[in-house]
């Protein structure tokens, strides 16, 4: 017995160090090909909050905090957020030398004392490490061997806050059976080729060779057609680490609940709170749904799954035993700020009538009411964007000028309808109101993070950490330009002097009257739209 029991360990032993050693290979490839650092409002502790709030918890307030985020690169998802929050700390840690690095090298030059980067095994992380009130794990779990994945959750165990949240990313099936055979097919064309460029070059030019060669209206040709469209949008560090790196692991929801389990975690919900509604389905689905579910809110989620070839899941883990009210009462909308980009479409919004009235985001994103008082919230809100606002001061703005019911019940009727566009996914809520300016001052202050990041990307997180792609030349030139020691005319100086030297190019309009009025309108036209992005900090 004492000689299997040794066997067994020299095995067990043997697999761990096998699997540390390819977790040792995974961040060299990170090393050889850097993986785009973005932000991603998905994972940012106010949305964990929210959502966490929304189910009956009580998590920890966003502006005095800690954060760990796990595989977080260059922190360009933790940096922006200890940018915005200032009196919360952020740890993250990364296996791989040089986005730590860079990493680093940001935060130094940003002055922030709230936030450290560290180069370590996740396989070394003890409870000694700290606990934490919100933990991401954002696009690992899927990308490392199963000792490790074991891990990442066992630390989420361990580590978390008795009232904390964790997000874990993951691929899970059946949708990334579709994905698998794509990656499959790329693998097998690039398996004679060592240089990670020649790898990524010859995927790419696969997949347009299996596009290219199908014929017209063919089921097989337009799959490929619509795979290659999402895959050929990813930069060299998407495709690379997230296609074609050696594993490659999806899960069912199921099964990563069961993994969850095994470390005391249970299923908070989705990140993306649209995707936990089945309201978009029939009735008659929605009805097979429930029967299928049997009670069980995993079930469910499993069966929404299959319906929807979901290959991707974001799932928010707490505690077991943690009490949660999934009721969902109108009410809890008054907890939140609350703000939308949906504007009307009619010029003329007939607000104190019945008259049915369309709202809609420049994204596509619509709804329709016929409710006055719910208009009067949607039209002050969209006035208001991108700022947020409480529903009890929104309900003070909006009610003296309406013929309503009693203060009780609008508020009841209006707190009803901002849970449901909340489940549509047509208004942000939030417990933390972002610190930023939508008017242009004198003496303009961009975001730091943004200047910084502009140096060496078009992608700047903006100060309610969205991820946005500034293409336009002149306004990533006003962007560097921004420090708070530049007038406009000091401003229109540089711009001319960019201008001249034929570095920087305006518009042909503005070019051929050449005149400082049409520069100074198109300058101030860009301003505004940098802070109503927003990325102006005064």
């Amino acid at each position: 017995m004492i000689v299997c029991f040794r066997q067994a360990l020299v095995l067990q032993l043997t697999h761990i160090a096998r699997d540390l050693f390819m977790a040792q290979a995974v961040s060299n490839t990170h090393d050889e090909v850097l993986y785009p650092s973005r932000s991603f409002s998905q994972t940012h502790p106010d949305r964990l909050a929210t959502l966490a709030t929304l189910f009956g918890m009580s998590p920890a307030s966003v502006e005095n905090c800690r954060v760990l985020e796990l595989g977080c690169g260059a922190g360009g998802n933790l940096i922006p957020m200890a940018f915005g929050l200032p009196y919360s700390s952020f740890v993250g840690i990364d296996l791989a030398a040089r986005p730590i690095a860079k990493g680093q090298t940001m935060i130094q030059a940003l002055g922030l004392k709230n936030v450290q980067l560290v180069q370590l095994d996740l396989m070394d992380v003890t409870t000694d490490f700290g606990e934490f009130d919100y933990i991401i794990a954002h696009g690992l779990y899927s990308w490392v061997h199963q000792a490790v994945r074991d891990k990442l959750l066992a630390v989420c165990g361990a580590n978390l806050a008795p009232h904390g949240v964790a997000y874990v990313s993951y691929l899970t099936f059946p949708g990334a059976h579709l994905v698998m055979m794509l990656r499959e097919m790329m693998l097998f064309h690039v398996r004679d080729f060592a240089a990670s460029k020649q790898r990524l070059d010859e995927a790419r030019a696969l997949l347009k060779f299996l596009v290219d060669s199908q014929p017209e209206n063919n089921d097989y040709g337009t799959f490929l057609k619509k795979e290659m469209e999402l895959l050929t949008e990813k930069v060299d560090g998407f495709l690379y680490h997230d296609e074609l790196e050696e594993v490659y692991a999806p899960v069912y929801f199921y099964q990563f609940m069961e993994h969850a389990a095994r470390h005391g975690m249970e299923y908070l919900g989705d990140v993306d709170f649209v995707q936990m509604q089945p309201n978009f389905f029939p009735p008659e689905t929605c009805e097979m749904l429930r029967l299928l579910a049997q009670n069980s809110l995993i079930r469910k989620e499993q069966y929404l799954d299959f319906l929807k070839c979901t290959r991707f899941r974001q799932t928010l883990l707490c505690h077991e035993g943690i009490r949660l009210d999934r009721s969902l009462k109108p009410e809890m909308a008054s907890l939140f700020y609350v703000g939308t980009d949906l504007r009307p479409i009619s010029k003329a919004t007939a607000v104190a009538s019945n008259a049915e009235e369309e709202f809609q985001s420049p994204y596509g994103a619509a709804m329709l009411t016929d409710e006055p008082l719910v208009k009067a919230a949607f039209l002050h809100m969209s006035d208001i964007w991108p700022r947020s606002i409480r529903v009890d001061q929104l309900m003070a703005e909006i009610r003296p000028s309406m013929p309503l019911g009693t203060a009780a019940e609008d508020r009841l009727i209006l707190c009803e309808a901002l849970l449901v566009a909340y489940g549509a996914n047509l208004i942000e809520m939030r417990t933390h109101l972002p610190q930023f300016v939508t008017e242009v001052s004198e003496r303009p202050i961009a975001s730091p993070v943004a200047r910084w990041q502009i140096q060496y990307d078009d992608s700047v997180s903006t100060l309610c950490h969205k991820r946005i792609h500034l293409t336009d030349p002149l306004a990533r030139h006003l962007l560097l330009l921004l420090d708070g020691t530049r007038d406009r005319v000091a401003l229109l100086t540089e711009i001319s002097l960019l201008i001249q030297s034929g570095t920087l190019r305006v518009e042909q309009a503005a070019e051929k009257q050449n005149t400082i009025e049409s520069l100074l309108s198109i300058v101030e036209e860009r301003l505004k739209r940098l802070a109503n992005l927003p990325l102006l900090i005064a």
